[in-house]
């Protein structure tokens, strides 16, 4: 019997009525039918640890199940297994993750519509443009940083920018039109916002490379907190390499192509050598099973370099060349991020979607700066 792949389809909360019991939310997961005529059915299995699962439930020849129950606030960790009529069990699916209970916004995501949008930041007029928006809001201006990201919890993306000149951040909430203001960092120090505390909304934080150190402000608290993880000619990379709903604290080494992570839900560190000096790194969940996969973009080939965390397993695609930005997103909503280019001479973006096929179209111009570029 083959590996199946599992994925999250819905993710609902469901609050009991009672103060101070804690929340009971549920998770809809689905996955691909096998086309093995054995296949008697299917079980499910889960728990709180990745790659440790204390709960199972038979579904039969179902293979889509809502799981009730689940405590509000934790991550989950889900895999799959299909079974014949001597119940002997196949292989495992992928794990996937998912918090329970907490918006997940898609990367790029300003409509609300959990598909990545293109979009794009022109400094020289501080406009916002992105497709499938009917207002270009006026936001920013040259040598801000954008810094997009869901700060409200509303489930899409706020515009936002980085003033590294007077270390202001300067937010929009999409939820209610309220501007936000935040002095925090400035000189070198690079914006790495991110959702550190796990509540579904992005954190303002920036990287110092000079002292190695990160500063957060955590959403749920209003708190500042510290840390010190990498420094020099690092690049960060933050993300949730994990699953556990939480932004990690990573670096890209160039001078020896390796990936310092830090996973937030164990506290252990990840080294992965993966790349090298000249390549771009390119972090995002290519796999659809709620963890970030470390990825590379080589400029030189125009060649992706990608390990799958689902399976451990590695791709090389070539897609795009000198002079182009990667901007992976997950544009046809199917879970998984699509590799994706912006040619900033011609103002073209060309995505190969994970699912097959690729589209290309159109959009901003030189000096522009796409909203998901990495």
């Amino acid at each position: 019997m083959r590996t199946l792949r599992l994925h999250v389809l819905a993710l609902g909360v469901a609050f009991l009525a009672s103060s101070g019991v804690a929340h009971a939310g549920s998770v809809k997961l689905a996955w691909d039918a096998s086309q093995d005529p054995a296949v008697f059915g299917y079980r499910l299995y889960w728990g709180t640890q990745s790659g440790q699962y204390t709960s199972s439930l038979d579904v039969r020849t179902a293979t889509s199940v809502t799981v009730p129950n689940l405590t509000d606030g934790t991550a989950y960790y889900f895999i799959v297994r299909a079974y014949n009529s001597l119940n002997t069990e196949s292989a495992p699916s992928i794990e996937v993750s998912r918090r329970i209970g907490i918006a997940q916004a898609v990367a790029g995501d300003f409509t609300g519509d959990f598909l990545s949008d293109v979009g794009i930041f022109r400094p020289s007029t501080g406009n916002w443009f992105v497709a499938g928006m009917t207002s270009a809001p006026v936001w920013g201006g040259a040598g801000d940083v954008p810094v997009a990201g869901d700060y409200d919890g509303d489930a899409k993306m706020d515009i936002g920018v980085f003033r590294r000149t007077t270390g202001k951040w300067y937010l929009v909430q999409s939820r209610t039109g309220t501007a936000l203001e935040y002095t925090w960092g400035g000189g070198t120090d690079r914006p790495v916002q991110g959702d550190y505390d796990g509540d579904g909304r992005t954190d303002v934080a920036v990287f110092r490379a000079a002292t190695g150190k990160w500063y957060v402000i955590q959403s749920g608290t209003g708190t500042g907190r510290e840390y010190t993880w990498g420094g020099g000619t690092d690049i960060p990379v933050p993300a949730d390499y994990d699953g556990d709903g939480k932004t990690d604290v990573a670096v890209f080494r160039p001078s020896n192509g390796t990936w310092y992570v830090t996973k937030s839900n164990t506290g252990t560190s990840l080294n992965v050598v993966w790349g090298s000096g000249a390549d771009t790194p390119v972090p995002s969940d290519y796999d659809g099973d709620g963890k970030t996969d470390i990825a590379v973009f080589r400029p030189v080939n125009g060649t992706w370099y990608i390990i799958y965390s689902g399976t451990g397993t590695s791709s090389t695609n070539v897609f795009g060349g000198l002079g182009d930005t990667p901007v992976p997103g997950d544009f046809d909503g199917d879970g998984r991020s699509d590799i994706a280019v912006f040619r900033p001479f011609t103002g073209t973006w060309y995505i190969a979607f994970a699912r097959g096929g690729g589209q290309s179209f159109v959009f901003g111009g030189p000096g522009d700066v796409p909203l998901l570029k990495r």
